[in-house]
C-alpha cells in the first residue's frame, strides 16, 4: 500500500485521487465546460455527450454484469447503472433529431473498445473505468443548472443524467469509495487499476475535445445517435428517414409482444438501429437488397426472430419511409423485393392457410388468457420450422428455449409449444419434392 507525503498509508481511492490529478484537471479544463458555463455550448455537443457516456457505459455495465471476479460483485451493484437515465435523456432530444459529431462518436467507441479488451485480459481495470465514470456523477450538482440555463430546459427533461441519485448522490459516493477500499488487492493489481484509470480518463477526455469545439463536417448521423451500442453500421442521411425508421421500429415492436417480453429495452434499442440500417438498403442493386435481407434474416431467426418479424417491418418501413419522403417512393419500394423474397421462402414449406391453422390451434389449446399475452405464438412457430429448412439450424432450438421455458410457462403451453412445432414439420415435409 502507498504512503502519503507523512507517511500515511494511502486507501486505493486516495491512491486513484493522487496518481489521476493531473489528468483529471486537464479535463476539468477542456473548452466543453468553458462553453457551458459561458452558455454558449452547442445542443449537438451536449447531446454528443450524452450519446459518448452512453456508448462507454452500457459497454462498461455489460461487462460488469458479466464478470466472474467476486471483488467485482463486492463493488459494482446494479442500482448503479446510469445507461437508463442517458436513454432517458437522449429519448427526450429524439424529436429533434440532432446530428452526431463523427470524431467524438469514434472517441467514445475507441474507449467502449478499450472496455471490452480489459473484461477479457484484466477484469479489475473494469473497477478503474467504474471509478472514473462514478466520479463524474459529483459534478453533476454543478453542471446541471448550468446545462438548464445554457440549453433552456425545465424539470428533469434532458437532465435525467445530471440529476442521477440527487440528494442521495453523496451517500452513494460514500458507500462506493468504502466498497472499493474494503478489497483485497495486490500492489501489482492497485497499480493496474491506478494505470487503466489514467488511460481511462484519457480517453474521456479525447471525447470531450472532440466534442467542443467542433467543425461543421463533423456533423453526421450515425447508429449511436438510435442505439449505443450497435456498433458502426450505417443509417440514413437524411433526418426524415431516420425518424420514418423509428416510427416504423415503433409499430413493428407494438405489433407483436413477444419483442418486448422477450429482449426488454436492450433488444428495442437494436430493433429500432436494425430498422435505420434497413433503410439504407433502397440504395442498392435489386439483387444485394435481397442478398442482404437474406443475411439479416437468417441471423435473426437464429437468435429467436422467426423471418415473419423481419417482412412485416420491412412492410411497414416502406410505408413510413413512402409517408416521410413521397418523391422517393420508386426508391423505397425496393424494399419489398427483399420481404417478398421472405414470403416466397417461407411458403415453400409452410403456407399462410397452414400458419392461420397453427395459430388458431395453438390458442385453442392455450386459452384465451395465455393467448392474450402472446397472440402470434403458432404463426411464429410454423415460421421457424420454415426458416430452418431454408438454412437457419438454429431458427427453432432459438425461439423454442424462450418459448418452450418451463420456468416462463405454464406445462398446457409447453404442451402447446411442442404440438405446434410438430404439426409444422409434418406440414413441411409434405410440402417438399421428394428426392
Amino acid at each position: 500500500m502507498k504512503t502519503g507525503l507523512f507517511g500515511q498509508q494511502l486507501s486505493l481511492m486516495e491512491d486513484l485521487k493522487a496518481v489521476n490529478f493531473s489528468v483529471h484537471s486537464r479535463l476539468q479544463g477542456a473548452p466543453f465546460f468553458a462553453a457551458l458555463a459561458a452558455c454558449q455550448l452547442p445542443l449537438e455537443s451536449y447531446v454528443g455527450q450524452l450519446r459518448a457516456l452512453a456508448v462507454m457505459q452500457g459497454v462498461l455495465e455489460q461487462a460488469l454484469l458479466d464478470c466472474a471476479d467476486e471483488r467485482i460483485a463486492a463493488v459494482w451493484h446494479t442500482e448503479q447503472r446510469k445507461l437508463p437515465l442517458l436513454e432517458q435523456d437522449l429519448h427526450f432530444f429524439e424529436p429533434r433529431t440532432v446530428a452526431d459529431l463523427k470524431e467524438a462518436v469514434e472517441a467514445a467507441q475507441a474507449a467502449a473498445t478499450q472496455i471490452r479488451l480489459w473484461s477479457i485480459e484484466q477484469p479489475l481495470a473494469l473497477l478503474a473505468c467504474l471509478y472514473v465514470l462514478e466520479g463524474s456523477s459529483l459534478g453533476a450538482r454543478v453542471l446541471r443548472p448550468m446545462v438548464a440555463r445554457a440549453l433552456l430546459l425545465t424539470g428533469n427533461e434532458g437532465l435525467a443524467y445530471l440529476h442521477g441519485d440527487g440528494p442521495a448522490q453523496d451517500a452513494r459516493w460514500t458507500q462506493f469509495q468504502e466498497r472499493m477500499n474494503a478489497l483485497a488487492l495486490s500492489a501489482t493489481e492497485r497499480e493496474q487499476i491506478g494505470q487503466a484509470a489514467h488511460h481511462f480518463f484519457e480517453q474521456i477526455e479525447a471525447v470531450f475535445l472532440a466534442l467542443y469545439p467542433f467543425q461543421s463536417e463533423s456533423k453526421t448521423f450515425l447508429v449511436t445517435s438510435i442505439n449505443p451500442e450497435a456498433g458502426r453500421h450505417a443509417v440514413p442521411t437524411d433526418a426524415r428517414e431516420v425518424q420514418a425508421s423509428l416510427r416504423a421500429a415503433d409499430l413493428c415492436w407494438q405489433r407483436f409482444p413477444y419483442f418486448e417480453q422477450r429482449y426488454g429495452e436492450r433488444g428495442y434499442r437494436f430493433a429500432r438501429s436494425d430498422a435505420a440500417w434497413q433503410a439504407t438498403l433502397y440504395t442498392y442493386a435489386p439483387a444485394q437488397i435481397v442478398q442482404q435481407v437474406r443475411w439479416l434474416g437468417r441471423v435473426l431467426a437464429g437468435r429467436g426472430m422467426p423471418t415473419l418479424l423481419l417482412q412485416d417491418q420491412l412492410e411497414i418501413l416502406v410505408d413510413e419511409l413512402v409517408a416521410a419522403v413521397p418523391e422517393n417512393k420508386s426508391g423505397y419500394d425496393k424494399l419489398l423485393l427483399g420481404a417478398a423474397d421472405l414470403y416466397t421462402t417461407r411458403n415453400r414449406y409452410v403456407s399462410d392457410a397452414q400458419l392461420q391453422t397453427l395459430d388458431d390451434a395453438f390458442d385453442q389449446a392455450v386459452g384465451v388468457h395465455l393467448r392474450a399475452g402472446l397472440p402470434g405464438t403458432g404463426r411464429l412457430l410454423g415460421c421457424a420450422v420454415a426458416d430452418e429448412l431454408a438454412g437457419s439450424p438454429a431458427a427453432v432450438t432459438s425461439l423454442q428455449a424462450w418459448l418452450g421455458d418451463a420456468t416462463r410457462f405454464p406445462s398446457i403451453w409447453i404442451a402447446a409449444v411442442a404440438d405446434a412445432l410438430a404439426q409444422a414439420r409434418q406440414q413441411a415435409s409434405a410440402a417438399q419434392p421428394a428426392a
